[in-house]
């Protein structure tokens, strides 16, 4: 096992300590308040202790939901993750807010070094969102979560006679049969329109909890409280211009390419089941197919980027931190959380054998990346940075590796690959602008009805994705804003567009100079969360920027590398 994926020894949490049975886990927490601090040292191994239990209670909410979510239905999985959200979860949050102030109210806190400067400003802004009763609230909004992903995992779909997990959909909609297409997405969406209403009635519910929160924290709306939660340096107003700009840039060229598909398909119109088979009307391109091929193939291509970043990738399949496989139950098509104590990262998704598997895999094997060269900084806040730098190195990740894809396929299905996914990336930025323009409008729309939801999303899809022609699937288009990151992870999807575009600069500036490129990415992997973020960016070799002209000149460069072969 390499040295960047042995598990770090505690330094003080006891080993037998189970952060579920939450008497012990607030014995710990006694035992950190009662500590006596004299001076900035003492203070500093106070820190560190503490951050220490943090990682533990950390540790156990992402086991729980990787367990919970691996495998939805599993009696006991459920019963441990309704431990840790219900219990675990709320004790660690009301006795982290205590720590908090009794750090910042440490006369020794000046007498740290500059190091602590970023962990005593997210002390601060912690701090200042606290409110007692949120603690309830919290533990209410992670159970409703759950709903969602119980629910989302036991869909099951019947195509031609199977029976399949709703993951199993996407080969069939890569088919060249138009029939076995069309059928397949009408009984995933009927599985889905079944559920929609319970759906609609768990995001009431979430609505009204996350309300709640934000009047508790003393702010106009959960927006607001959401904004300054995840430290954004940025505003509601910026990501509405980032909306805007992507609708007059991004729209027409994505809809130009949507209308080259429909020509070669021969169709009057694009259907919802016609945006994923190939337009020359050739067989699907694939991925390799099961679990240890994928994971040998695209470790073969972070080898031949960098070694060391393949041989810890390898590591992470030998060391059992990667859950590939598509099997009922399972809920979640692909994430990358974290096992603190350990310092491990640990990637979820549901391998099918499309070509989106190698695109996901190498996503979450940057994120997983990102972490591990950063894992030795003291600190767990300082490991990892914040979310746009996170899915810019993922989706850097994704790009960089282009010059070694013939790892995985040769030829004409190579020069697919690559021309393909640069289109798919590029028809993702509508998709997440989207997502996030929905967001802001039901987190100020206090009150609004489940029917105003789904024309909302409907209204979003004709501005943003005018070229699917939804007749008589309108019941089916309003519902498509029910997915995970909607429910468990609110605003979360801007993130996605800015770092898209920032990991498009990096990767058009590789094909100038592909060894600077990469020795840029990578020291800046390794800075973790030590720099503001602008420095950060600045560091990978790109920016972050809202603005069009910036947009216009990626979309250009990148439009320009399709049909230009295997070169990157």
């Amino acid at each position: 096992m390499p040295d960047g994926l042995r598990p770090y020894p505690r330094r003080w949490v006891p080993a037998e300590l189970d952060p579920a049975d939450v008497e012990a886990l607030a014995r710990a927490y006694d035992a950190l308040e009662a500590r006596p601090v004299a001076d900035a040292a003492e203070l500093e191994r106070l820190i560190l202790d503490w951050d220490e239990l943090e990682c533990l209670v950390d540790e156990a909410h992402s086991a729980a939901f990787a367990d919970m979510t691996g495998d939805t239905t599993r009696a006991d999985f459920a019963e441990r993750y309704s431990v840790v959200a219900e219990r675990m979860v709320p004790l660690g949050e009301e006795r982290r807010a205590r720590m908090e102030r009794r750090v910042l109210d440490s006369p020794a806190a000046a007498g740290l070094g500059p190091g602590y400067g970023p962990f005593l400003a997210d002390l601060r802004a912690g701090a200042s969102l606290f409110h007692a009763d949120n603690v309830a609230l919290r533990a209410e909004e992670l159970r409703l979560a759950h709903e969602f992903e119980r629910t989302a995992g036991a869909q099951r779909v019947r195509v031609r006679g199977d029976v399949l997990p709703v993951t199993r959909v996407a080969p069939l909609l890569e088919s060249r049969d138009r029939a076995l297409r069309e059928e397949a997405w009408r009984a995933r969406a009927a599985v889905q329109l079944d559920d929609a209403d319970a759906l609609d009635g768990v995001y009431d519910g979430l609505l009204e909890v996350r309300g709640a929160v934000a009047r508790n924290a003393g702010l106009s709306d959960f927006r607001e409280f959401r904004f300054r939660e995840l430290r954004r340096a940025y505003t509601p107003e910026d990501c509405l211009a980032l909306h805007d700009a992507i609708e007059r840039v991004v729209v027409p060229v994505t809809a130009a390419e949507m209308e080259r598909r429909r020509e070669r398909l021969g169709l009057d119109s694009l259907r919802p089941w016609d945006l994923a088979a190939d337009p020359e009307g050739r067989e699907p391109l694939r991925g390799p197919e099961g679990a240890g091929r994928l994971v040998d193939g695209c470790a073969r291509v972070l080898g031949r980027m960098d070694p060391e970043l393949g041989a810890l990738f390898r590591g992470m399949a030998g060391a059992g931190l990667l859950d590939l496989e598509s099997r009922p139950g399972k809920a979640s098509p692909g994430f990358m959380t974290l096992f603190g104590l350990r310092r491990l990262p640990f990637v979820s998704m549901s391998a099918v054998g499309t070509r989106r598997d190698v695109d996901t895999l190498l996503h979450e094997a940057g994120h997983s990346l990102h972490y591990l060269l950063a894992r030795d900084h003291p600190l767990r806040l300082l490991r990892f940075p914040r979310l746009e730098l996170v899915e810019t190195v993922a989706m850097a990740t994704e790009l960089l590796a282009r010059p070694h894809l013939d790892e995985i396929w040769r030829g004409e299905e190579l020069r697919r690959a690559l021309d393909d996914r640069i289109v798919a990336v590029l028809a993702l930025l509508p998709f997440y602008a989207m997502v996030d323009a929905f967001q802001h409008w039901a987190y100020t729309r206090p009150g609004h009805s489940a029917e105003e939801r789904r024309a909302r999303w409907r209204e979003l899809e004709a501005r943003f994705r005018p070229w699917t022609d939804w007749t008589g699937l309108e019941e089916a288009m309003g519902t498509g804003w029910q997915f995970h990151h909607v429910f468990a992870l609110p605003f979360y999807y801007v993130e996605y567009a800015i770092a898209q575009v920032a990991a498009l600069r990096i990767w058009l500036a590789s094909l100038r100079d592909r060894r600077g490129a990469l020795e840029r990415f990578r020291a800046a992997l390794a800075l973790g969360a030590t720099r503001p973020l602008p420095e950060l960016f600045r560091a990978a070799g790109t920016e972050m920027r809202f603005d069009e002209a910036m947009l216009r000149e990626v979309v250009r460069g990148s439009m320009a590398q399709v049909g230009a072969g295997p070169r990157g």
